[in-house]
């Protein structure tokens, strides 16, 4: 009895963490946490598709906790677009996205050694059509 009480406790303790399991948790700022959804992301030739979330730790001027936006790499160039953002008022997307407007999908360049450039370059070598 008391091994099945030891396992119904573990199951109920571990499960919030499956619940959003696609997240991957990249790196921790004193503003929040960036975290890329594994299984978003895709390849069509030269382009690498992902989204990736923003969960702040304190609620932002706008009222949003997180923000998620779908990118798109170019990994001849190693640029990377916004093509899609959302804005939510709690924490990691949940609830309605509230943002009205649309990205304004220009290519940005990101500098050598920043971790924008190496995340686009692994996400470039590693995932295949």
């Amino acid at each position: 009895m008391f091994k099945k009480n030891i396992l119904i406790f573990f199951v109920f303790l571990l499960t919030p963490f499956f619940c959003n399991s696609e997240w991957f948790k990249l790196f921790t700022i004193s503003k929040g946490d960036l975290y890329l959804e594994t299984n978003s992301i895709t390849r069509t030739g030269n382009s690498v598709f992902f989204s990736q979330l923003v969960d702040y730790k304190k609620v932002q001027p706008n009222g949003m906790l997180s923000f998620k936006v779908y990118s798109e790499i170019n990994c001849k160039s190693l640029q990377i677009r916004d093509l899609n953002y959302e804005t939510y008022k709690n924490h990691m997307g949940i609830g309605n996205n509230f943002y009205k407007g649309k990205p304004n999908k220009r290519w940005k360049r990101s500098d050598p050694g920043s971790s924008v450039h190496f995340l686009n370059k692994i996400l470039c070598d590693r995932v295949s059509n």
